[in-house]
């Protein structure tokens, strides 16, 4: 499979921008002419708009992603390149024009710009290799306990928010709402003191919001895990089993039974539900062979070795 840039495509909104950064730079030409003592306002305005365009036009030149069923070779943003085995892939997180890759090593590749991030992390996840041998409970606590030290987090975070707020009107009372030019002595005392502790409230609440942010990973990674070791591990409802096959996010299995002697066939669904319990969601009706399922099946993951002795 191969990545798709959404650099190779025209963007309208960068040559805006560009085209506008060139109007200030000439309109500063122009100004300068007239009158040579012209501010430069508009020339560092179209300079500014240079730095921020031009980078960005950049931005994945001559990017790629190319994935296979046993490595992934890419070269993305400026310097940014894998070149590894699916087996040093521990997961691979799909967001909005976003790819993430986690390695053994512990390293993550954030690829941005990728307009089919989540196919191509669904067919990373297809081809994982998966040696977890813990069981589901210790890693549900383990989950537990993250979301809530997440929930304390945005606590602090809403708070500190609160706090910025507070501290702005208190500063404004403080100094009687003056402007800056009728300033007093006590009033430019207090004025200091509350751009400190404004600074201090933005830095700390930036920090636990980060912090956070950096959750987002090890709580799908453990979701993922906890999932697909139900999935695989959990025993198969009572009776003849074909087939057992499930999604590349391990949050349901569908296994395909028969009956002796017979070309008949049914299937069941089963789902995992919030609390990481494995119920039967579905049960079809009876079809005349397994050729009639087949097409649907094939999309999705063969597990059956895994439980069948």
């Amino acid at each position: 499979m191969e990545g798709i840039f959404l650099r190779k495509k025209f963007n309208s909104r960068l040559l805006l921008i560009f085209i506008c950064g060139l109007f200030f730079i000439g309109l500063y030409i122009f100004l300068n002419i007239v009158d040579p003592e012209a501010n430069a306002t508009y020339l560092i305005l179209g300079i500014i708009i240079f730095l921020a365009v031009i980078p960005s036009w950049f931005l994945n030149f001559g990017a790629f992603i190319h994935i296979n069923e046993n490595s992934i070779k890419a070269k993305y943003h400026w310097f940014g390149k894998i070149d590894c085995n699916l087996s040093d892939v521990t997961f691979a997180v799909a967001k909005i024009n976003t790819l993430i890759i986690q390695l053994k090593d512990g390293k993550t590749h954030t690829i941005m710009g990728v307009e089919n991030s989540w196919q191509l992390a669904t067919e990373i996840r297809r081809n994982l290799s998966f040696e977890l041998t813990e069981q589901p409970e210790p890693l549900i606590e383990k989950l537990n306990d993250i979301k809530t030290a997440r929930k304390k987090r945005a606590l602090y975070v809403f708070s500190g928010v609160a706090l910025m707020f507070i501290t702005l009107f208190a500063t404004i009372y403080l100094t009687g709402a003056r402007d800056l030019d009728e300033f007093g002595k006590i009033d430019w005392i207090i004025f200091a003191i509350m751009c400190v502790m404004e600074i201090l409230i933005i830095i700390i609440t930036f920090s636990f919001a980060l912090k956070i942010g950096k959750t987002n990973i090890p709580i799908e990674k453990l979701q993922y895990d906890i999932q697909r070791r139900i999935i695989e591990t959990k025993p198969l409802l009572p009776g003849n089993v074909i087939k057992v096959v499930t999604d590349e996010n391990y949050s349901g299995r569908i296994t395909l039974y028969g009956y002796p002697n017979q070309d008949s066939v049914y299937y069941v669904v089963q789902n995992i539900a919030s609390d990481f319990t494995l119920f039967k969601s579905y049960e079809s009706e009876i079809f005349e062979n397994v050729e009639q399922l087949q097409d649907g099946l094939e999309e999705l993951i063969d597990i059956t070795k895994k439980l069948l002795p």
